[in-house]
């Protein structure tokens, strides 16, 4: 059984990439990754498996077979989650981010978690609205509005959370975090890029480390 090849094809469809996009991310061929997967290669090479990893948004481990999973309602669930350091530029969350440290399951609900999750926190210099500096923000990848609720969305060139409400004319409302209710502005969505959707958000001290 190829199980490092099942492992590789299952995590890149769990985070929407074609065999192209994966290669580019990687730096190899598509036709690379196809031997990978379908076990004509059964190694991947030292140099290619932290971008490989990074891609795929999991451990080197994980990828190998080597992390310590947990089962939950039929999902295989790792028992940490990278925390990347939240900052205006887009980079935070580009291929080439790179986690400040992995964030131990055992303080989060395993309901809430999906694969290939990740955590943010904001970092200095920079506001973000819901998400003041001390938050531990769970995000989950998505590349469009997929229901009311926080977002992780980039407008020229800037990253910022907002909360992002869809009307019967299919006219996106945009929230910052004022009391006053209203709209800060309504779009059609076609100058956001969303990058992830925002399921919870913990202040850190509650965290009990």
């Amino acid at each position: 059984m190829n199980e490092l090849g099942e492992r590789i094809r299952k995590l890149r469809e769990q985070c929407g990439l074609s065999k192209a996009e994966l290669a580019r991310r990687v730096g190899v061929s598509d036709v690379t990754i196809s031997y990978w997967e379908n076990g004509t290669i059964k190694r991947v090479g030292h140099s290619r498996l932290e971008p490989l990893a990074k891609a795929l948004r999991c451990s080197i481990d994980h990828l190998l077979g080597n992390a310590r999973e947990a089962s939950g309602n039929g999902r295989a669930m790792l028992l940490s989650l990278p925390l990347y350091p939240l900052t205006t530029s887009p980079e935070t969350v580009g291929i080439n981010a790179v986690p400040i440290s992995r964030f131990p399951m055992g303080f989060i609900d395993h309901e809430l978690i999906k694969k290939n999750d990740y955590l943010l926190t904001p970092q200095h210099p920079g506001h973000f609205d819901f998400c003041p500096q001390g938050t531990l923000i769970l995000a989950r990848k998505c590349a469009c509005f997929e229901g009311n609720g926080l977002y992780l969305v980039e407008r020229n060139t800037r990253l910022m959370i907002k909360r992002v409400e869809q009307d019967f004319n299919m006219i996106l409302d945009i929230f910052d975090d004022s009391d006053s209710g209203n709209p800060e502005e309504r779009t059609h969505g076609d100058d956001i890029v969303f990058h992830a959707c925002i399921p919870a958000i913990w202040p850190m001290k509650v965290m009990n480390f």
